[in-house]
């Protein structure tokens, strides 16, 4: 059965598209990874996947400033991907301290994101002290 609206669809579908779009980055396709931001958008207003696909594109595009401006109201919302998003846009802007002390507000405890953590851990020092990961 169809969903009644376009607002209704699911998580895991918007999550594939999010994931469509980071694809699109790898090979440097910010326009038709901003295309799908533009579709989620559409779709989920304002939703974390939309946002994220934003800000994935923007960073792809060497935008940081506006990648950082998208991320910034899911991470103040204590949203967990968007404080690893933001973590990871505040690395590549080189403010590492600032990166850390988002990064050690991130709750631990989902896979996913304790995977992106960890990530982090790999490449630097400094944030990922008390965390089971």
């Amino acid at each position: 059965m169809a969903p009644a609206s376009l607002a209704e669809i699911g998580v895991g579908l918007r999550r594939h598209l999010a994931e469509a779009a980071f694809l699109a980055c790898i090979s440097n396709g910010v326009e038709q990874a901003r295309r799908i931001a533009k579709g989620l958008d559409a779709i989920a207003p304002g939703s974390r996947e939309s946002v994220i696909a934003y800000a994935v594109a923007d960073l792809t595009a060497g935008d940081v400033a506006a990648a950082l401006e998208q991320l910034g109201p899911l991470s103040d919302a204590e949203d967990p991907y968007g404080m690893v998003f933001q973590a990871l846009a505040l690395h590549l802007a080189g403010r590492q301290s600032e990166r850390d002390a988002v990064l050690r507000r991130v709750p631990s405890g989902q896979t996913d994101i304790d995977a992106l953590v960890a990530a982090f851990c790999k490449n630097s020092v400094g944030y990922a002290v008390g965390r089971d990961i």
